[in-house]
């Protein structure tokens, strides 16, 4: 019962921040903020690989990966961080990555867990970038259409439209 009671609460909560986000040019990225779903790792994902491509875009960046499990050297959070009102608990990875600011914030994911979009939706950033299609209509103001395994296509593409949208 509390499970559906905390899916339509996070609901509520991604579409009130989805309104609330105003997208703002960026044009040089300063910080910038990863949400990774850990089930990609699971798949195959190199995590190595995307730190080195995405410290080639900018070498300020955080990454968090939601996971059931820790992984060692890694931010982290689980279902069990997400309050049933759909707002993360205090002192949590979660909780303090949405207090951050990114100049651009990469929604590393594809499926749609209420975990993933609540801090994809509510952390705060100029821009929002992820993958096309993207789970839920708003959430990324650019969607890349390309295979989330494939990381040096994704960051090609990213880099791309960063640059177009730089000019």
């Amino acid at each position: 019962m509390f499970q559906k009671l905390k899916i339509k609460s996070a609901e509520k909560v991604v579409e009130n921040c989805i309104l609330q986000h105003q997208p703002k040019a960026v044009k040089s990225i300063q910080k910038m903020g990863v949400i990774l779903d850990g089930s990609l790792l699971e798949l195959g994902l190199k995590l190595a690989l995307l730190e080195k491509e995405l410290a080639a875009i900018t070498k300020k960046y955080q990454l968090i990966i939601f996971s059931e499990t820790e992984i060692e050297n890694y931010l982290t959070y689980n279902k069990k961080d997400l309050s049933w009102r759909g707002k993360f608990k205090p002192m949590t990875e979660a909780a303090n990555f949405q207090q951050e600011k990114f100049d651009v914030l990469i929604n590393y994911f594809n499926l749609e867990k209420p975990e993933l979009s609540i801090l994809g939706a509510c952390a705060s950033s100029n821009m929002k970038i992820g993958f096309s299609p993207s789970v839920k209509k708003g959430l990324n103001d650019l969607s890349i259409k390309v295979d989330p395994l494939k990381v040096e296509v994704f960051i090609k593409e990213l880099k791309k439209y960063l640059a177009i949208i730089n000019q």
